[in-house]
């Protein structure tokens, strides 16, 4: 199989995960209570999450972070191009006698 059919493979395995919605995806937090919260005072409201980002509640109020499924496409990405860059690697140091 050529490297894009494992590319489609792999990016195609990650939709039932994306669309069952707890392991690729977050909703975030829309309230936090900062750690020093006194009673008279209003929670500070976060934003809503989207595709590439959510908001979890941190000491000094809503802290940012980026959806998992952001960090699993990039990991994918990253761990294509190594394996392609050492079998090309090991195919030069191999096949240096092989020339046609």
């Amino acid at each position: 199989m050529s490297r894009l059919s494992f590319l489609t493979l792999g990016l195609l395995s990650l939709v039932p995960l994306c669309a069952a919605g707890n392991i690729l995806y977050s909703d975030g937090v829309r309230q936090c209570f900062p750690h020093a919260f006194q009673v008279s005072e209003r929670p500070l409201t976060c934003e809503k999450a989207d595709w590439f980002r959510y908001y979890t509640c941190g000491e000094s109020g809503c802290d940012y972070h980026l959806q998992p499924w952001v960090f699993a496409v990039v990991a994918l990405i990253v761990i294509s191009f190594l394996c392609s860059l050492v079998c090309s690697l090991l195919r030069c140091i191999c096949c240096v006698n092989d020339r046609r």
